[in-house]
């Protein structure tokens, strides 16, 4: 025992120590949760992922995914998920092609400064990593890709009946 700090104090020390440690603990235990992923895709916080490299449409490759259980184009809801995807993208396709995730605006670019756009899993969309922001389009460029100008890193708008790779995410 520290003669300074007496015995009361030295016991409130250590329980403050003891519950930071458990908070810190739970806290490692939610962050390294185990999730199992099917043959073929992988795991990234609690989805796992698919990287389709046979092209579809936008809307086919969006249906292929809902195949699976929870199954969409994969959102991107924040950086550290993005460089997770850009990775994946660069260190699994061969050609350079962009390749479709689930970003869409179902208004057709009638709302102003991208307003419309929206996952198709319905998640948040309030992560934002546009390689410039899409203006009033006219035309068909209301489906978003990963740009490989940008190193799979941004989002573009484009045209929704090309046929590109995709990623789809689900559930693990």
């Amino acid at each position: 025992m520290l003669p300074s700090l007496g015995l009361p104090r030295l016991s409130w020390m250590l329980l403050s120590c003891l519950m930071l440690l458990s908070q810190v603990q739970g806290e490692d235990s939610q962050r390294s949760e185990r999730i199992s992923c099917p043959r073929g895709s992988i795991a990234y916080g609690s989805s796992c992922y698919v990287l389709y490299k046979v092209a579809r449409s936008w809307m086919n490759a969006n249906i292929a995914c809902q195949r699976r259980h929870s199954g969409h184009l994969a959102s991107v809801l924040s950086g550290t998920e993005g460089s997770f995807l850009a990775s994946l993208v660069r260190n699994n396709l061969n050609t350079q092609s962009d390749v479709w995730i689930g970003l869409h605006d179902p208004t057709e670019g009638s709302e102003p400064d991208a307003g419309g756009w929206e996952w198709s899993s319905t998640a948040m969309f309030n992560y934002f990593a546009w390689e410039r922001i899409p203006s009033t389009v006219s035309g068909l460029d209301h489906c978003g890709i990963l740009s490989r100008t940008s190193g799979y890193l941004k989002w573009k708008n484009y045209n929704c009946n090309v046929n590109l790779p995709y990623i789809c995410k689900f559930k693990g």
